[in-house]
């Protein structure tokens, strides 16, 4: 009786055969097979800001783990700032634990490998719990993982990791407030964890989505006639979502007051953003032919004129040609949605071009801290996949004869892409920009047009149904297609270079410079000239790329081999230092007084960015003695630029200060430095008469000053470093570092903490 209802069953669907566990290793076994060398570890990525910025900054982090040490501060770069709280080096993150375990060369590239795979995983649930179709899920799955932005955002290891939890936000947070109960803390739980990933964007332009979803979703149009009063429905689901929101606050504050407070006191403004790296107006073209106007660099990577932020926003032509379908032919209020946030992100995008970025400055100011307009593009990198899922889904629902109404408009929709990709293929022939390969647009438009045709050909064959041996070949068609049209677009994004371009100390033994500066000591410095040449240097070879910046000390490389340096590569530092950077960086050759100031000990040779020179007139991060000459920041800056600036003999003081300081001259007390670390500067100081101690570290209202235990006021000096005054006398002064925002955080996080355990518990005994 089983064996005859088992033969008489109806067969499984194609659709179907795509599972979680199986989409789970199909999209691990593509992405192995895309950064092969990064995943058996006989490569590691390298490109622009993983070797310059997010390897340097889990390095530094690794290492102050490893010391049993949390790096609230980092004295290693802009003389000093915020390291926790600069957020995006993740030092709260509980997955970055993975590289601070494991050998670093090898995890940071796997950890930003295995959030592609969370992504892709996250996009599957999300798209099928929307579709409820397996084979449509999966596509967009591969879609979101597969394309230009996140494969080029590999370079950035915690935009990665926003990428990672944004469909899971999303699944979790619309689930959450839908049905309640325990679904709202594992919205919160995910919530939480994509905000301490530190990419500000993904996690802005995530939450922008959700709180459109949720008025879209409190419409008449989403809400079942059996749910009962849609009025209390909409209540209760604000309710909902207002208390994960809450929660999310709450146990991310430790990460969050600190970077508030920093953000607070940065060279970061309203005003601050401008329409650089905008969209440029022939952007739109990109998303059919990824290599039109693109140019190749000597690593033969192609990137964008007019953008630098990311190479590439290339979506996939057949994922765009099903999200455009989607758009004409699935008649849902979501699929409306979806479309109506793209086009609006796509607008955005073009900054002041587009007319609409300029608007929203005016009417949202605070997107004045966010930089670059083409950051918005961050959200159709979402949404297009999740459109083309519908299509597919549209057209697995359809019946046969609704199927062959449908598949007569797909060959005339083909076409009319076809004809706008000849199109932009020609202008890349007739009309090339400067210093870009003519041809080179020509050949990707026609590769994009065979992938094109290879999808019609696939969702044609698809919609044939069939339940043989072979019925499942076209569904494995279609998603090995996004796969393959990610790859075919240009040169694999991100290459990779060999794991010892990292190895600790390669460039204090190599850089020749002599002797190494240390915390305490010196600092080397590029000059404006090196700064701006490291940026174009093209190298043809990997290694020499990392090994050229290195011995370069470029971005911040530095963290690697411990050498401070006087600036670095952050997204915030301190306004008044800014200021002196003006200053310092106004003429080809800085003043020398303020070069002895801010302790530099090395520079690079003229036309010779990797050759070091020895400046034998450096001083000490810490001296003493100095004569108080009181005023304003303007006169100050004035004076600090000068050739006169002696800072050995003065130092300048703010005029509100004055009644704070009783020095009038010089003096010559004995400073001796006896602890110079990240959080603790102890310092022995002897003087005949009262006198001053400047420290040459970024001023900062976190840094407190004792004296012989005793609390004393610490002064901003030279517009923005620390200067304190002591008695006559034998002294120990020491100053700490003492983040009350970090410990005001922490307190909150863990009562935060402790409500969703509690919910959590009272969730399970009502279940």
């Amino acid at each position: 009786m089983t064996s005859n209802s088992a033969a008489s069953a109806p067969p499984a669907r194609p659709d179907e055969w795509f599972t979680p566990k199986r989409f789970a290793w199909l999209l691990g076994l593509l992405i192995c097979a895309t950064y092969p060398d990064v995943v058996i570890g006989s490569g590691t990525f390298f490109h622009r800001d993983f070797a310059l910025f997010g390897y340097p900054l889990a390095a530094h982090h690794r290492e102050c783990f490893w010391r049993g040490e949390l790096p609230l501060w980092t004295p290693l770069s802009y003389c000093g700032l915020p390291f926790l709280a600069q957020w995006n080096t993740m030092t709260l993150y509980p997955l970055s634990l993975f590289y601070l375990l494991l050998p670093l060369s090898w995890s940071l590239g796997v950890f930003c490998l295995g959030h592609l795979f969370l992504g892709g995983l996250g996009m599957y649930f999300l798209a099928h719990r929307w579709t409820q179709n397996r084979l449509a899920a999966s596509v967009a799955g591969l879609a979101f993982a597969f394309n230009a932005v996140l494969l080029h955002s590999l370079m950035w290891p915690n935009n990665m990791a926003g990428f990672g939890w944004m469909p899971w936000v999303v699944l979790a947070v619309e689930r959450a407030w839908r049905e309640g109960g325990r679904r709202i803390i594992l919205a919160a739980l995910a919530g939480t964890m994509q905000m301490l990933s530190g990419a500000p964007e993904v996690i802005l332009l995530t939450w922008l989505f959700l709180g459109a979803l949720w008025v879209a979703d409190r419409s008449a149009e989403f809400i079942p006639p059996q749910r009962g009063n849609a009025a209390g429905s909409r209540v209760k689901s604000a309710l909902r979502f207002l208390l994960v929101v809450a929660l999310i606050i709450g146990l991310t504050a430790a990460q969050m007051l600190p970077f508030l407070d920093l953000l607070r006191a940065s060279q970061r403004h309203e005003g601050f953003s401008d329409s650089t790296w905008a969209m440029p107006v022939w952007g739109w073209a990109n998303f059919l032919v990824p290599l039109f106007r693109a140019r190749s660099t000597a690593l033969g990577i192609y990137v964008q004129p007019e953008q630098f932020w990311i190479q590439s926003y290339y979506l996939g032509i057949g994922v765009v040609w099903l999200a455009a379908l989607a758009v004409w032919k699935v008649r849902s209020p979501r699929v409306w949605l979806l479309a109506l946030v793209t086009l609006a992100c796509l607008l955005v995008a073009l900054g002041d071009k587009g007319l609409v970025y300029a608007a929203l400055r005016r009417v949202l100011p605070g997107l004045g801290f966010m930089r670059f307009p083409i950051k918005f593009i961050i959200l159709p990198t979402f949404l297009v996949p999740l459109l083309a899922a519908f299509f597919v889904a549209h057209c697995r629902s359809q019946s046969a004869e609704m199927w062959l109404r449908t598949r007569r408009k797909l060959i005339p929709a083909a076409a009319a892409f076809l004809l706008v990709i000849g199109f932009v293929g020609f202008a890349a022939l007739q009309f090339p920009m400067q210093g870009v390969a003519a041809k080179v647009g020509m050949r990707s438009a026609v590769t994009s047009g065979l992938i094109l045709v290879l999808f019609v050909v696939a969702l044609i064959a698809l919609q044939r149904g069939g339940a043989g041996r072979f019925a499942r070949l076209p569904c494995f068609a279609l998603a090995g297609l996004v796969w393959i049209d990610a790859i075919a677009s240009g040169p694999r994004p991100n290459p990779t270079a060999p794991r010892w371009v990292y190895e600790p100390g390669l460039a204090a033994r190599e850089s020749g410079m002599n002797p190494l500066p240390r915390v305490g000591e010196g600092r080397p410095m590029l000059s404006a000239e090196a700064e701006g040449n490291a940026n174009v240097v093209q190298l043809t070879n990997a290694a020499d790329t990392v090994v050229y910046s290195r011995l370069a000390m470029f971005g911040n490389v530095n963290l690697l081999d411990d050498v401070p340096k006087v600036i670095g590569s952050y997204s915030l530092f301190f306004r008044e230092l800014s200021d002196v950077f003006t200053v310092l960086y106004s003429t080809p050759e800085p003043p020398s007084g303020l070069l002895d100031f801010f302790s530099v000990s090395q520079v690079n040779a003229p036309g010779k960015i990797t050759q070091w020179m020895f400046r034998p007139t450096h001083q000490p991060w810490v001296t003493g003695g100095q004569k108080p000459v009181f005023a304003d920041a303007p006169a100050t800056l004035r004076a600090l630029g000068s050739r006169e600036f002696k800072p050995r003999q003065e130092v300048y003081l703010p005029a509100e200060s004055r009644g704070l300081v009783t020095v009038n001259n010089a003096s010559s007390p004995i400073i001796t430095t006896r602890e110079f670390s990240s959080h603790r500067m102890r310092i022995e100081a002897e003087a005949a008469e009262t006198a001053l101690i400047v420290m040459a570290q970024s001023f900062y209202h976190n840094w407190r000053a004792y004296v012989d235990g005793q609390p004393t006021t610490l002064l901003r000096a030279n517009h923005a470093f620390q200067a304190l005054e002591i008695p006559a006398g034998k002294h120990q002064v020491v100053l700490k570092y003492e983040d009350r925002m970090f410990r005001l955080g922490l307190v909150i996080s863990g009562l935060a903490t402790a409500v969703c355990v509690a919910l959590g518990w009272r969730g399970k005994r009502q279940a």
